[in-house]
């Protein structure tokens, strides 16, 4: 009984592990997503963020490319 009380609070364990660390990993993913920070829905928002001079280059590139994606 014992044996088993062990097993099944391990398992809990894990899950709740790999849920705070799948939950961080999409935190991270959004935050490094150029569609989420900027909002682009369509070709026309992502020309528009081109046009931007405030937007960093590193940005700039990346939305040149969801620009080209989208057509």
């Amino acid at each position: 009984m014992t044996a088993l009380f062990s097993i099944v609070l391990m398992i809990l364990a894990f899950q709740v592990i790999m849920f705070f660390v799948i939950r961080d990993r999409r935190k991270k993913e959004k935050a490094s997503s150029i569609v989420e920070k900027y909002r682009i829905q369509s070709r026309s928002d992502a020309f528009r963020l081109l046009q931007d001079p405030d937007i960093p280059e590193i940005d700039r590139i990346k939305i040149e490319k969801v620009y080209h994606a989208f057509a």
